[in-house]
Protein backbone atom coordinates (compact mmCIF):
# COMPACT_ATOMS: atom_id res chain seq x y z
CA UNK A 1 0.00 0.00 0.00
CA UNK A 2 1.29 3.67 -0.70
CA UNK A 3 1.50 5.66 2.47
CA UNK A 4 -1.11 7.96 3.08
CA UNK A 5 -3.51 5.83 1.29
CA UNK A 6 -6.11 3.30 2.57
CA UNK A 7 -5.54 -0.27 2.70
CA UNK A 8 -8.49 -3.28 2.84
CA UNK A 9 -7.79 -6.85 3.52
CA UNK A 10 -10.18 -9.09 2.75
CA UNK A 11 -11.46 -11.75 4.97
CA UNK A 12 -14.23 -13.96 4.17
CA UNK A 13 -15.39 -16.97 5.96
CA UNK A 14 -18.82 -19.19 5.81
CA UNK A 15 -20.39 -21.36 8.00
CA UNK A 16 -23.52 -22.51 9.65
CA UNK A 17 -23.84 -20.76 12.34
CA UNK A 18 -22.02 -17.72 10.41
CA UNK A 19 -18.37 -17.22 11.80
CA UNK A 20 -17.64 -14.12 13.74
CA UNK A 21 -14.70 -12.00 11.87
CA UNK A 22 -12.46 -10.01 13.86
CA UNK A 23 -8.45 -9.50 13.46
CA UNK A 24 -5.18 -9.39 15.52
CA UNK A 25 -3.82 -6.10 14.03
CA UNK A 26 0.33 -5.84 13.75
CA UNK A 27 0.37 -4.17 17.19
CA UNK A 28 -1.25 -7.44 18.73
CA UNK A 29 -4.88 -5.18 19.54
CA UNK A 30 -7.59 -7.43 18.66
CA UNK A 31 -10.46 -5.39 16.71
CA UNK A 32 -14.34 -6.97 15.53
CA UNK A 33 -16.50 -4.83 14.21
CA UNK A 34 -18.50 -2.55 15.51
CA UNK A 35 -21.38 -0.01 14.23
CA UNK A 36 -19.63 3.05 14.96
CA UNK A 37 -16.37 2.07 12.71
CA UNK A 38 -14.75 4.99 14.42
CA UNK A 39 -10.80 5.32 13.80
CA UNK A 40 -8.05 4.93 11.78
CA UNK A 41 -8.93 0.76 11.30
CA UNK A 42 -12.33 -1.21 11.08
CA UNK A 43 -13.97 -3.60 10.15
CA UNK A 44 -16.95 -3.90 7.10
CA UNK A 45 -19.62 -6.53 7.91
CA UNK A 46 -18.17 -8.64 5.21
CA UNK A 47 -14.44 -9.23 6.83
CA UNK A 48 -12.98 -7.23 4.99
CA UNK A 49 -10.12 -4.81 7.65
CA UNK A 50 -10.20 -1.58 5.89
CA UNK A 51 -6.79 0.87 6.76
CA UNK A 52 -6.91 4.57 6.43
CA UNK A 53 -4.09 6.53 6.26
CA UNK A 54 -1.56 3.72 6.08
CA UNK A 55 2.17 4.76 7.55
CA UNK A 56 5.15 2.37 7.10
CA UNK A 57 4.52 1.63 11.19
CA UNK A 58 1.45 0.16 9.93
CA UNK A 59 3.45 -2.72 7.67
CA UNK A 60 3.03 -5.91 9.30
CA UNK A 61 1.22 -9.19 9.92
CA UNK A 62 -2.18 -9.21 10.44
CA UNK A 63 -4.17 -12.05 11.19
CA UNK A 64 -8.11 -12.40 10.15
CA UNK A 65 -9.98 -14.94 12.78
CA UNK A 66 -13.16 -16.60 11.81
CA UNK A 67 -14.60 -18.44 15.25
CA UNK A 68 -18.32 -19.68 15.77
CA UNK A 69 -19.17 -23.11 18.12
CA UNK A 70 -18.69 -25.28 15.13
CA UNK A 71 -14.66 -24.08 14.96
CA UNK A 72 -12.13 -21.72 14.17
CA UNK A 73 -9.61 -20.47 11.51
CA UNK A 74 -7.48 -17.90 10.86
CA UNK A 75 -6.01 -16.29 7.83
CA UNK A 76 -2.32 -14.27 7.88
CA UNK A 77 -2.23 -11.01 5.63
CA UNK A 78 1.40 -8.92 5.65
CA UNK A 79 0.79 -5.42 4.83
CA UNK A 80 4.08 -3.57 3.90
CA UNK A 81 3.83 0.16 3.56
Amino acid sequence: ALSGSSAALPCAARGSPAPRISWLLADGTRLSRSPAGRGRARVEPDGTLVLRAVAASDSGLYTCLAESPAGSDTLAVKLQV
